[in-house]
């Protein structure tokens, strides 16, 4: 009988450029200084970024991956304020509550990323899970439990965006798989309003006009892992430009066990309710 050559899986070291980022050792020097460095970060300026995180092949073989879901993808489409509240009827048109943001993208849920996926494996780490939550400073930290929601792939081609808003969590992971030929830029302002206050009247002198904000752009290159706070800076992605698509993972963690989305979110972001592939 013939025996079939079987190919190893990956280690995360394979994966991840442990020597710049040694997060299998959680007492080594380097990451500790490395975890200070991005809490000040973090907590200075609201993102703390890691280029390099994932080696440049293998970055380059997962989006070749995700590009091969993108026939699959589910198409998002929806128009929402910043705040991702109700459009309120009854202030005036100018209002950031009566005023809408366009979002489009597309999606690949959790449920259906290939098992042979190598964000899987990133996402799926117990070391990088480790890792994220030392950054964040916090004593706990779980995977979503979600089934569709806990690690998404998203694709921005010609056109698609994500419209100016504030983010209904406290805090996002995402990985650039591939910039786009133009376009696609994640920018953000920093601390345009607080726990206390929606600060409408900033909110709507910025939608008027926004010179009357600084706003910061982040680079998107391939392999760079970013921790952003953004329940309190407005951020977007600008329109993308040109056949080259827009490439990313959103990891989702939770503070709180067994966290799961509702049947009407599932349907609003993945087009269903159950981890069924859709018709």
């Amino acid at each position: 009988m013939t025996k079939l050559a079987l190919t190893p899986a990956d280690t995360l070291g394979d994966i991840v450029d442990l020597e710049r980022y040694p997060i299998t050792d959680r007492t080594h020097p380097a990451y500790l200084e490395l975890v200070t460095r991005s809490q000040s970060l973090l907590g200075q300026e609201g993102v703390a970024i890691f280029p390099g995180f994932v080696r440049d092949e293998t970055v380059s073989a997962m989006a070749d991956q995700t590009l091969a879901l993108h026939p699959r993808m589910f198409h998002f489409r929806e128009k929402h304020t910043v705040y991702f509240k109700p459009q309120d009827e009854s202030v005036d048109s100018a209002h950031p509550l009566r005023r809408l943001m366009e979002t489009e993208k597309d999606t690949v849920a959790y449920a259906d990323i290939p098992a042979g996926h190598s964000i899987r494996q990133i996402y799926e780490s117990d070391e990088v899970l480790s890792f994220i939550r030392d950054v964040l400073n916090l004593d706990t930290l779980y995977r979503h439990a979600d089934p569709l929601a806990a690690l998404n792939l998203q694709g921005f081609t010609a056109g698609q965006q994500l419209g100016w808003h504030f983010d209904r969590s406290d805090f996002s992971v995402t990985l650039s798989l591939q910039a786009a030929s133009a376009g696609g830029d994640f920018e953000y302002v920093r601390m345009l309003r607080n726990a206390d206050d929606d600060c409408f009247d900033v909110v709507r002198q910025f939608l008027d006009d926004p010179k009357t904000q600084q706003i910061e752009v982040l680079p998107q290159v391939a392999g760079t892992l970013t921790l952003f706070r953004g329940r309190y800076s407005l951020h977007r992605v600008t329109p993308v430009v040109g056949d080259r698509l827009r490439l990313n993972a959103v990891l989702a963690y939770v503070d709180q066990p067994n966290v799961e989305f509702s049947a009407y979110a599932r349907q609003l972001f993945y087009g269903r309710t159950s981890v069924d592939p859709m018709a």
